[in-house]
């Protein structure tokens, strides 16, 4: 489980906390404003709080790609070699969105928030 809050998880503030499972996002295709599927989540950073009551982990950023097992096959030295070759071949794209920039009001359709290209990345 994770948590989803309303404003910025470094401020400590939130004006709303929402719980959704990590099983219903990853892997789950998430589209722009306008429909067209942007990738799938890939994975998921997030910040541990810590509570008197407990701990809580909450989601700080998103990945988002197009190919999700190539990220996992492309680890080690050599392989980032051949991977941004592959990349620019491919037109392989993968994004890092801020937890804010995903709308995540009904978990099973992720939605985008503005451009996916100010979201791209170039690393391998």
């Amino acid at each position: 489980m994770s948590t989803m809050a309303e404003s910025s998880p470094a401020t400590g503030a939130s004006a709303a906390v929402r719980t959704i499972p990590l099983s219903t996002l990853v892997g789950r295709a998430v589209r722009d404003a306008e429909g067209r599927t942007v990738g799938r989540i890939e994975e998921m950073a997030a910040e541990i709080e810590l509570h008197p009551h407990g701990n809580s982990y909450v989601v700080t950023r998103f990945a988002i790609g197009r190919h999700p097992w190539f990220d996992r096959v492309a680890s080690g030295r050599f392989v980032p070699l051949i991977v941004r070759r592959w990349r620019r071949w491919s037109g392989y794209r993968r994004y890092e969105v801020p937890w804010q920039a995903l709308d995540l009001s009904d978990p099973t359709t992720p939605r985008l928030r503005g451009d996916p290209e100010t979201f791209a990345t170039t690393d391998p």
